[in-house]
């Protein structure tokens, strides 16, 4: 296999596997919004899985990358393109992943605060009563 063909195959592994931390993230919304720890922690782990592969299709790559522009002066005109659909292809999806990780980001804050709220005011009610010698 040549070094663009392996660079190529990598590369779209690799948006593969970005596409499936889209889906995964997509999928945690209800699971976040409700009570199920198991299924959070499930996520998480997950993710994980999907870092690592992701990490490991990176170290592949760091040695080609370092000589990147001899690299991509070889490609044929044909796999220049196929790059370049491919590279444009993953920054979508990272952008689309950057922003759905800043909604469920802002979505766990929102949770927190509600919960934190919530608990204030039982707290609240707690201290009154017994200022007042009732249960």
């Amino acid at each position: 296999m040549s070094d663009a063909a392996r660079v190529l195959e990598r590369l779209r592994l690799q948006q593969e596997k970005y596409r499936g931390m889209v889906a995964l993230v997509t999928d945690q919304r209800p699971v976040f919004s409700s009570p199920d720890v198991d299924g959070i922690l499930r996520l998480i782990e997950q993710k994980r899985t999907l870092l690592s592969e992701i990490d490991a299709i990176e170290a592949e790559l760091a040695p080609l990358k370092r000589d990147w522009a001899r690299l991509r002066a070889g490609f044929t005109p044909e796999e220049a393109r196929e790059l370049d659909v491919t590279l444009d292809g993953t920054k979508k999806v990272l952008e689309e992943l950057v922003g759905l990780e800043d909604e469920s980001r802002a979505l766990l804050e929102k949770r927190r605060e509600e919960k934190s709220e919530s608990l204030e005011g039982l707290l609240r009610k707690s201290r009154a009563r017994g200022a007042y010698g009732t249960r």
